[in-house]
C-alpha cells in the first residue's frame, strides 16, 4: 500500500477529515497509516475515492497522478 499519510498531507487533509470522509474513526486512520491495521475492500474503495485515486493505485499496483507506487520504507525488509 502507498504512504497514505503522505498523500493525505499532500492533499491538505487531516486524519480527522479523511476519517469523516470514509466514515471511520481517526484512530483507525492512524492504525492504517502506521501499518497496524489492514482495510477491507469496501474501506479501500472509500479511501481511494477520498484520496483521488483508484484501488490499484492505492495498493501500489499501478502508478497514478496522485498515488505514486513508492511505498514508505520500501526495501527496509531486505536490509534487515
Amino acid at each position: 500500500m502507498i504512504d497514505i499519510a503522505a498523500l493525505r498531507k499532500k492533499l491538505g487533509m487531516s486524519a480527522v477529515e479523511l476519517a469523516a470522509a470514509i466514515d471511520v474513526t481517526p484512530g483507525f486512520i492512524s492504525q492504517v497509516e502506521n501499518g497496524k491495521s489492514g482495510v477491507s475492500t469496501d474501506t479501500a474503495a472509500k479511501l481511494a475515492r477520498a484520496l483521488g485515486c483508484t484501488i490499484d493505485e492505492l495498493l501500489g499496483e499501478k502508478e497514478g497522478p496522485n498515488c505514486p507506487t513508492e511505498r514508505p520504507n520500501e526495501g527496509d525488509a531486505q536490509n534487515g
